[in-house]
């Protein structure tokens, strides 16, 4: 039993290596293209590309999916009748939505005002679900075996193919197609190199027995992406209706600039979830595991939030535009969305684990309540505030509801939250304070802010030295024996 969780724990320490510096690369290039895709397209483009994700990625998707992939994530032993069974009510799923695509897509385009592109960006778009499907299988049985150095390889071809893609041909004048083009281009490339590289037979079965394993998990996941879907949608949805497309652009591009840090908490969730899947009767071990995760992401992710926070508005100045205000009504928005993620690394982990350890209710109460106070705060907050409201919304509900996700966790492992986090969190804002008086006397163009946040990662480095440099070289060093063991 020793060597198993030995050879577990070898997996997902080399997992959480191999996806952290291979995304790294990725997120490089997507950032990359982001930058330049905003420079290029106008906040109309990417409002309107924001509402038809929606309509798509967002509302009709869900109904593609019973939350049987996380019920194969999350299942001890899967057999091929679970895989099979699987595919086969995913097929059949993707098919009807496809259909009712192809019927709604004038409705969503009078709705939104968007005229008869509008229809047809949802009817060419939606074609990226049904080629998704076949990219499930595979997907799911790689993280099974925590062989994320093989995921990452389909992950590098999409996103290479989208941002080469999306790039040139906004250069060329394509507008809003540019990203609907590269999505579908990006999916098809992406479920061929998956199956290349875990190829599965693929068939076709209906088994009563797996479909009620697999739906007892996977109902209440599913249930939980409802309220997901739901609270996270307003800006869509009410801030397209009230303050148009142009409005849910600078919205989007808040979320995605504050979203990247998230990365980090995103690429070890990957790995946590099937990792603690597997050794959720060992409390002992999961706590220590826990605490191991939260304190290695917050030495990362805390000084990443804090420094956007600081460099925020020459960041949509001298980044996502050539020094103009192009963007600069996003700010307001932004903040607010990066006060409210400074928590995320820990929510985001905890869930994890309350998943991981066979409580999806858990977190579906949770998700009601975040569900409710959305809509029931957001409305106004959204028609008082403008389009900013739902950034005020996030960051309130974010640290009223923190406290029921520590309790939520306690009932089921008890972990030393506040002192894995605070020298981490205490070293990013004595960092931030620095960072903020260096831009505010020197930051006047690109080059004077990279050269800020250098500064910042320098004087990062030596505060958190000071602070937690015994606890880090001995994690570090316990990685280390682990990775060469």
């Amino acid at each position: 039993m020793s060597e198993v969780l030995d050879s577990l724990k070898a997996k997902a320490i080399r997992g959480v290596f191999t996806l952290t510096f291979r995304r790294l690369i990725l997120k490089v290039i997507d950032t990359v293209g982001i930058i330049t895709l905003a420079r290029l397209l106008s906040q109309e483009s990417f409002g309107v590309f924001g509402i038809i994700s929606f309509v798509v990625f967002t509302f009709l998707s869900f109904f593609s999916d019973v939350g049987f992939g996380a019920a194969l994530i999350q299942k001890e032993d899967v057999s091929d009748d679970d895989l099979r069974t699987t595919f086969t009510i995913q097929q059949g799923l993707v098919t009807a939505i496809l259909i009712v695509a192809w019927v709604v897509a004038p409705m969503v385009g009078r709705f939104y005002n968007l005229g008869d592109s509008g229809a047809w960006l949802v009817r060419i778009l939606s074609l990226s679900l049904f080629i998704t499907s076949f990219k499930t299988i595979p997907s799911i049985m790689l993280e099974r075996r925590l062989r994320f150095e093989l995921l990452i390889i389909p992950e590098i071809i999409e996103t290479v193919a989208y941002n080469a893609i999306a790039v040139y041909m906004a250069m060329h004048g394509y507008g809003v197609w540019s990203l609907v083009i590269a999505v579908i281009t990006r999916t098809v490339l992406g479920a061929i190199a998956l199956n290349v590289i875990a190829p599965w037979k693929i068939g076709w079965q209906l088994n009563k027995k797996s479909a009620s394993e697999l739906l007892h998990f996977g109902v209440p996941f599913q249930l939980n992406s409802v309220l997901a879907l739901i609270k996270d949608n307003i800006t869509p949805t009410i801030i397209a209706v009230w303050y148009g497309p142009a409005a849910v652009g600078f919205v989007n591009v808040a979320q995605n600039i504050s979203s990247r840090p998230m990365e980090i908490s995103t690429i070890v969730s990957r790995i946590t979830f099937p990792t603690y899947s597997r050794i959720q009767g060992d409390k002992v071990r999961l706590k220590r595991w826990i605490e191991k995760s939260i304190h290695l992401m917050s030495v990362v992710y805390f000084p990443a939030i804090i420094g956007l926070i600081v460099t925020a508005k020459p960041i949509l100045e001298f980044l996502y535009a050539n020094k103009s205000d192009k963007w600069l009504p996003a700010l307001p928005t932004l903040l607010w969305f990066l006060i409210a993620a400074v928590p995320v690394v820990i929510t985001t982990t905890y869930t994890n684990a309350i998943y991981a350890t066979g409580h999806p209710k858990i977190v579906l109460s949770l998700m009601a309540l975040y569900t409710a106070m959305t809509w029931g705060i957001g409305l106004p907050m959204i028609r008082y505030f403008g389009y900013v409201g739902i950034a005020m919304t996030v960051c309130l509900i974010t640290y009223t509801t923190f406290p029921l996700v520590l309790y939520a966790l306690k009932k089921v492992v008890v972990v030393d939250t506040f002192g894995m986090v605070i020298r981490p969190l205490v070293a990013s804002m004595l960092m931030g304070v620095l960072v903020f008086v260096v831009e505010q006397s020197f930051v006047h163009g690109l080059l004077s802010l990279l050269a800020a946040i250098l500064f910042g990662l320098v004087a990062y480095s030596g505060i958190l030295y000071v602070l937690d440099g015994k606890y880090l070289k001995a994690e570090l060093g316990g990685l280390l024996h682990s990775l060469l063991k």
